[in-house]
């Protein structure tokens, strides 16, 4: 799990995923809930090590992104598997999150 800190890295964290889920943590360094569930991310991606590859995008810095994955919330987290989204969790619901993680990761 680490924050991306250009598109060229975004895009070979991408392809390096392989057949993993991505997730993509949309935050922002001044949103609490963010903060607030960073510890669970953080927890589920070693959970999930093998199964799943946590992208962080800082909305503030990668507009496009927020764009193209149409986040209007944070934290948002959007689940890609075989360049197909196949779920969306919008805020820091604890529960929801391991749900779909565990849904996606089957």
């Amino acid at each position: 799990m680490t924050a991306i800190r250009n598109m060229s890295e975004f895009h070979k964290r991408f392809e390096a995923a392989e057949h993993k889920v991505i997730v993509l943590d949309f935050y922002a360094t001044w949103c609490a809930p963010c903060k607030d569930i960073d510890k669970v991310v953080k927890a589920l991606a070693r959970q999930y090590v093998n199964k799943v590859d946590v992208i962080k995008i800082n909305v503030d810095r990668f507009e496009d992104l927020v764009e193209t994955y149409k986040v209007r919330s944070m934290p948002t987290f959007v689940f890609i598997k075989n360049n197909r989204k196949i779920g969306r969790v919008i805020g820091a619901d604890e529960h929801k999150l391991k749900q779909t993680l565990s849904k996606v990761c089957k």
